[in-house]
């Protein structure tokens, strides 16, 4: 790698996948057997990106946008299917045992602990495999067990562990060896809102604390919002957003959250402010209340608007959502 502070380049990166496609009947099941044909999905069409060491990305898009393929390619389980990615100087379907040693992949949706052991003794054996010294590795498990508060449970089976408890664990498991890039793929998935809360303190307090490159991929929007600096966003297998997560918020709209005194609807509220170009949902904690999104250009003039032609109870200016930001680029 040509520069030592970037731990992972991607180069016009495509996968393609192929699949039989199956016709109804059993002239389709013949057609199977003796003539079948295949059809090509592009899960990613030539991205490109680089990501600096220490780093904490966030990669989101919709289901199927080609996500956790793209994680399975830096990470070295599946090739590309052309281009070139190469992290930290190593090409990752290689698997060479240097570059394995480096990095740690966490999927919500999958165990990767052994679930018939306690986490102590899963642990350990992943002290055997990394060969992390004896000392070290017992001060690192009470540091990090300690930090998300699952001491008590490190004898206890891992199938008996509830779904934040297992979490927990697969992620000291990942990172017990320090791996120098991590890839996360929907950690937070099925955990409550304090069991989320106390995995994204850890997580980004080993990111500032050992500068791991960080890959996390999610749905929730608090994880991204509070965790990752920098965006990669992905539509259909493209890279359709790469940058500041604060400058994807600065877009040129803004929100009012406006409460009415007597019964109002969309459509009313629509026509009402046609010259402003604006979109209207209602709140889903009150039906009296609606979210109205306008360009910032146009604030005053909907101001007018509204206390002229309607009995208004509160209003208030409020920043559109991260998550309302991606679903309006998404439309676009």
């Amino acid at each position: 790698m040509k520069n030592p502070q970037t731990s992972i380049e991607v180069t016009n990166l495509k996968r393609s996948f192929k699949s039989v496609k199956k016709e109804s009947g059993w002239r389709g099941t013949l057609k199977l057997l003796t003539n079948p044909e295949y059809i090509t999905h592009d899960a990613l069409k030539g991205i490109n990106f680089k990501i600096e060491t220490g780093e904490f990305v966030g990669l989101i898009g919709a289901n199927g946008a080609g996500k956790t393929t793209l994680l399975k390619i830096l990470s070295g389980l599946i090739p590309p299917t052309s281009g070139e990615a190469v992290v930290l100087g190593y090409e990752p379907f290689d698997r060479k045992l240097e570059f394995r040693k480096q990095i740690s992949l966490v999927m919500g949706q999958k165990a990767q602990l052994w679930w018939d052991l306690p986490a102590l003794e899963a642990f350990d054996l992943l002290r055997a495999v990394y060969q992390i010294p004896r000392d070290v590795y017992q001060k690192r498990v009470d540091e990090l067990t300690n930090l998300l508060d699952v001491t008590k449970l490190l004898n206890t089976q891992i199938r008996r562990l509830s779904l934040g408890e297992r979490m927990k664990m697969e992620v000291i498991g990942a990172i017990l060896h320090l791996p120098k890039v991590i890839f996360l793929d929907e950690p937070t998935i099925g955990l409550d809102v304090l069991a989320a809360h106390k995995l994204r303190g850890f997580l980004k307090e080993h990111n500032q604390k050992e500068g791991a490159t960080i890959i996390l991929t999610s749905h929730n929007m608090d994880d991204i919002s509070q965790l990752c600096k920098r965006i990669l966003l992905i539509k259909e297998g493209e890279l359709i957003y790469d940058g500041d997560a604060d400058k994807l918020g600065q877009r040129n709209e803004c929100q009012l959250k406006v409460q009415m005194i007597n019964e109002t609807s969309i459509d009313d509220l629509q026509q009402s402010l046609t010259s402003v170009e604006a979109r209207i949902s209602k709140d889903e904690a009150s039906d009296s209340t609606f979210l109205i999104t306008i360009p910032r250009a146009k604030i005053a003039e909907s101001f007018q608007i509204l206390f002229q032609r309607y009995s208004i109870a509160d209003v208030a200016i409020q920043e559109p959502s991260l998550e309302r930001i991606i679903q309006q680029i998404y439309q676009q």
